[in-house]
């Protein structure tokens, strides 16, 4: 079964980690991922409780350096993410 995640749980990491738009009004993100590298990732933001497709979750999580969904929501699990 995939793992479901909001817009919201998304948006966590991308402040946790220090990601930021790129211009102001931009959907592409940029920050140092948890491997310590500089990445980039899309994501259109619209609000916390518009659901995440179960395959853009994966490309969200594999673009911001984790192997998979399930990497992901441990690291917010570790990190204080409490879902809404």
């Amino acid at each position: 079964m995939p793992i479901r995640l909001s817009q919201g749980d998304i948006a966590f990491p991308f402040r946790k980690l220090g990601m930021a738009p790129l211009t102001k009004g931009s959907s592409m993100y940029a920050g140092i991922g948890p491997d310590g590298v500089f990445r980039r990732c899309r994501f259109d933001y619209h609000s916390d409780k518009t659901p995440v497709a179960a395959g853009t979750a994966g490309a969200i999580a594999k673009a911001l350096g984790f192997a998979n969904t399930q990497a992901m929501k441990d690291y917010l699990a570790n990190q204080g993410w409490r879902r809404r």
